[in-house]
């Protein structure tokens, strides 16, 4: 993804708080996992896993806002 850097994997349902928490931030999030793992309900391992990635030039900002959030 040209312009796109990847910020964390995680599991759900943290994908979804990182994503609103960003959004809110105003950095735009592009969410990337296996097609599968939600229809077989798989929730954990390497199917579950999604990748969330922000625009480059943003990456800092949602570093420092993940950090925090981890805290």
């Amino acid at each position: 993804m040209e312009g796109m850097s990847l910020l964390a994997v995680v599991y759900p349902p943290e994908d979804d708080i990182i994503e609103g928490v960003l959004k809110t931030a105003g950095i735009k999030v592009f969410k990337a996992r296996e097609s599968i793992a939600p229809v077989q309900g798989i929730a954990i391992g390497p199917l579950a896993e999604i990748k969330i990635f922000v625009p480059s030039d943003q990456l800092e900002a949602a570093k420092d806002i993940l950090a925090w959030i981890q805290q």
